[in-house]
Parts: structure tokens; sequence; C-alpha cells
């Protein structure tokens, strides 16, 4: 199969149009259309929004999009080659058990004990128990809790809602709007790594939704604007105008390379 970028540009120029007619149809910036006809990957975004620029683009000019990614993933994409261990071996359990022999013996049947007697004995216990357990119950009625165990409870659960709302103002509660004349690609990850935000193409002057924990990842394009409860995060963007920073309410801190979070 002839290159990416060569197969690209070969086929908007049949088509008779130019880079500022498909940035106009696709709302992705010319220099990164130039990157894609060029195959200069480090002037994008990251993996994830290659192939979210490149399906666009092949669509934008009739091509066959899932063939072009598919192309990139196989030439492009490192292979990571893993197998889940399986421990073998298991134990199997034996029945077992001992068959008893005949009733009686050699010295001939055994004597049978009288359990008469040892049966009344019983049911006048288990009576004379039972008579006191009825007579207990009158008598010891749980008492009313006191003044000292009200406030300690009310002690617990103001300590609950003060951590509860501790923890609520560690929270980070952010979304992410797109410029208002183009489209921005976003990708966000959680305090645990959780993918939170995952939108390759967020149309112009649209927001996300509101997401909160206790820190994010984010990578998106430059111009988007970060809010952090209604206040927008300044984050400046890199070299590749791209905005990447691990955020948290005591600061920011910018990610590079493998740090950035990925959402492919």
């Amino acid at each position: 199969m002839p290159e990416i970028g060569v197969t690209l540009r070969e086929a908007r120029m049949r088509a008779g149009i130019d880079i500022a007619e498909v940035e106009s149809r696709t709302k992705i910036r010319a220099k990164y259309l130039r990157a894609l006809e060029n195959e200069e990957w480090s002037l994008l975004p990251g993996t994830t929004f290659v192939k979210s620029f490149l399906r666009t683009y092949a669509e934008a000019l009739g091509l066959d999009a899932k063939l072009l990614v598919e192309e990139y993933k196989f030439r492009h994409e490192p292979y990571e080659v893993g197998a889940n261990g399986q421990s073998a071996g298991s134990q199997r359990g034996r029945r077992g058990g001992r068959r008893g022999g005949s009733r009686g013996g050699a010295f001939g049947p055994q004597k049978r004990t009288n359990l008469l007697p040892i049966l009344l004995l019983l049911v006048v216990v288990a009576g004379a128990i039972f008579a006191v357990l009825q007579l207990g119950k009158s008598e010891d009625k749980p008492a009313p809790p006191t003044t000292t165990q009200a406030q300690s409870k009310q002690e617990r659960a103001s300590d609950v809602d003060a951590a509860e709302a501790t923890r609520v103002r560690r929270l980070v509660r952010l979304r992410i709007v797109a410029p208002s004349r183009e489209s921005a690609s976003v990708c966000v990850r959680d305090a645990k790594g959780r993918k939170v935000l995952d939108q390759p193409e967020l149309a112009a002057g649209k927001r996300t939704k509101l997401v909160k924990s206790k820190s994010f990842d984010i990578v998106t394009t430059d111009g988007a604007k970060v809010l952090d409860t209604g206040k927008r995060i300044k984050l400046q963007a890199d070299s590749k105008n791209v905005i990447a920073f691990h955020v948290t309410k005591n600061g920011r801190v910018r990610l590079t390379g493998a740090k950035k979070p990925s959402c492919s």
C-alpha cells in the first residue's frame, strides 16, 4: 500500500481542492492536515488525535478511513506483546470413610440403659431455665440513652459531616470548552487513571460534562478552555500547540512524552 501521506495528498489533488477547503470541511487546522500529508507525526498531539484526524480527513476525501487508520497502527504504533500466566496444578480431595462393624461382639449383646429418668430430669431443668428467662425479660429492659450517649452520637455525626465536607473541598471540579471557531480534541483521566472525558472532536463552542476527582491528567488542543467550577484554569500550550497538564487543588504540572494521558 502507498504511504499514508501520499494517499491523502493524491486524493485531495484528484478532487481539485486545497488545504483551506479541507480545513473548512473537517474543522481540523491546516497545519495538522499538512502534517498528515507529510507524515510528520511528531507535530500532531498524540496517537489518539492522529487517528481521529486521519479518520476525519479520509472520510472527507471519500477514502477508506478504517483502512488508513489500520495502516497507521501497523506502521507506527509499538507492539505490546504479553501473556497471562496461568498457574497450573490442583489437588484432588479424597473421600473416605470407615465401615462400621456389626452390633454386638463375641461376648454377646450389651446391656441397655433405662433413659426415662434422665429424660424427665432434662424436661424439669429446661422448664426451670425457661421460667427464669421469662422473668428476666420484664426486669432487664434496656435503659434509655443518657445525655452523654446522645451527645457522643451527635459528635460522631458531626465528625462524619466534617470529613465529607473536607473531602469535597479537596476535589477538582473540571470541564473543558472548545474554542468558539474550531473543534477541540479532549482526553482526561482522573486520579485513579479512569478515562472520564474522551472526545476526539468536541464541536466549536461546545463544552464537556462536569467531572470531579482529586486530580486530573489532561491533554487537549490549544485554544480550549479548562474551567474549574466556572473559573478558567490558565494552562499554556507547548511547542506543539498541545495542552497537557496534571491538575490538583494545589496546582498543576506540565506533562510531557509518555506521561501524557491517552484515550486510545
